[in-house]
């Protein structure tokens, strides 16, 4: 007695690399199973949404899949790794906070750029445009977040003793991958 749904996304076709349908009969077909089993069902996932919008005809190919694994996946993982390494030997525990106006300025601009990317991704899933979406975390993950942020703060991280500049970075670094992580996780 009531609408099933309010609102329906359709997928396009899933074709080859050169743009042929995929047929058992061509044999140009992919299992997807086997697709998860290689590469994840994250990486497939990521890889199908962000490539195409999904009402669009998605060019598959394996090589598309071992990109998103290495690039995003990759980057996403290192920071992780880079983070939880030098947290563990610092014991930290996210219990102290400083106020975001006491923090560097690398800092606060990480933050902005991180407000911004939630701003921009809601926008994106409230307009049905999850490619848009995923594109605009893997932008951030890998050219923010990566390349400038953890490049420009390692010295911060590696510095000997607990300091209110070392646990601010902590706390910033540890805020922007718990947002990504929620931004992804709908994708």
């Amino acid at each position: 007695d009531s609408v099933a749904y309010k609102n329906v996304i359709s997928n396009g076709l899933v074709l080859d690399k050169k743009g042929q349908k995929m047929s058992k009969r061509l044999g140009n077909a992919v299992d997807p199973f086997e697709m998860m089993d290689k590469y994840g069902p994250d990486a497939t996932r990521w890889y199908m949404i962000t490539n195409a919008q999904p009402w669009d005809n998605l060019k598959f190919d394996t090589a598309g899949i071992e990109e998103v694994r290495r690039r995003f996946f990759g980057t996403l993982y290192n920071t992780y790794s880079f983070f939880s390494l030098y947290a563990n030997v610092d014991n930290f525990k996210y219990g102290e906070d400083i106020p975001v106006e006491k923090r560097p300025e690398i800092d606060r601009w990480i933050l902005s750029k991180l407000n911004s990317l939630i701003q921009s991704v809601d926008e994106a899933y409230a307009d049905f445009e999850p490619t848009k979406a995923g594109r605009l975390v893997n932008d951030f993950v890998i050219d923010q977040l990566s390349n400038w942020y953890v490049r420009l703060c390692r010295r911060r991280f590696w510095k000997g003793d607990i300091s209110e500049d070392k646990i601010a970075a902590y706390q910033t670094l540890y805020k922007c991958l718990e947002v990504v992580a929620q931004l992804s996780a709908p994708i």
